[in-house]
């Protein structure tokens, strides 16, 4: 089923993103200054225990008290054991009712690509408009699980987005717990996108069907509390040290409770 084009509500942001918008830096590991001394201070014994979960309560916490947000989507997946290009796309989520829309930009094979859905309509599909020439009719309705939107994506529409990532930390937290499994988990402060983030290092060594992944990282902005960027890595194979990333999401120049409308989501 076919929609006529909408007046984005966009303007001409996207066009001038296509030009304009940058892929999240990778993290680089902060250098202390000399110059600074830090009073020292007394270790928290709970986020020694568990880091993983005192983040997680933390970041659950801030993520509750917001409305909306926009940023930069940039995220880059393995399919069929092949690295696929970087992509970079505008979004725009609210909290509640879940709502999402995100515009492609770069590069050019997704250029124009656009997903939007709402949780609770009657449907519960998602519109969809193909990149390219396929996009000119304007917006398919379709599943969340469409073939022709998973054929090149890890996830569905309703899986991406930082509260998406907290789901997903915490059920790899939970499926391990239950499992018996221990994670390895270690932190340390990184600079990401302009900004001091912590970094979380998790390892879930011990194979088994469920597992997610080997080794998972997650930059979780200082101020804000929330995560900033998430990275999978299967396991090394014989012969090597660092295992092949699976798939990468980094949310950049985040805007936090702009007041976004129905509008944004139509």
């Amino acid at each position: 089923m076919a929609f006529a084009s909408r007046k984005l509500t966009w303007g001409l942001a996207v066009a001038a993103a296509a030009l304009g918008f940058v892929a999240a830096q990778p993290p680089s590991a902060v250098k202390p200054s000399p110059a600074i001394v830090e009073p020292a201070q007394l270790p928290d014994p709970i986020k020694q225990a568990d880091p993983l979960g005192a983040m997680l309560s933390d970041a659950k916490t801030a993520y509750a008290k917001l409305r909306d947000y926009t940023c930069v989507f940039t995220r880059q997946e393995r399919m069929k054991d092949v690295l696929g290009s970087e992509q970079v796309a505008e979004m725009k989520v609210r909290v509640k009712p879940f709502s999402i829309a995100v515009r492609f930009a770069k590069p050019d094979a997704v250029a124009g690509m656009e997903e939007l859905y709402v949780s609770g309509t009657r449907t519960g599909k998602m519109k969809y408009r193909p990149a390219g020439a396929k996009g000119v009719n304007g917006f398919q309705l379709v599943s969340l699980d469409d073939p022709k939107v998973l054929a090149d994506n890890r996830h569905p529409i309703n899986e991406i987005g930082i509260g998406a990532t907290l789901d997903l930390l915490s059920s790899i937290a939970t499926r391990e717990k239950t499992l018996g499994n221990g994670l390895e988990v270690f932190n340390s402060d990184f600079q990401f996108a302009g900004k001091i983030a912590t970094r979380y290092e998790i390892f879930a060594k011990r194979a088994h069907a469920h597992r997610y992944a080997y080794r998972v990282l997650v930059y979780v902005d200082k101020e804000t509390k929330l995560p900033v960027r998430f990275e999978a890595y299967d396991a090394p194979k014989p012969g090597t040290t660092t295992g092949e990333l699976l798939e990468a999401y980094s949310y950049t120049d985040v805007k936090f409770n702009v007041g976004l409308g129905e509008s944004a989501f139509e």
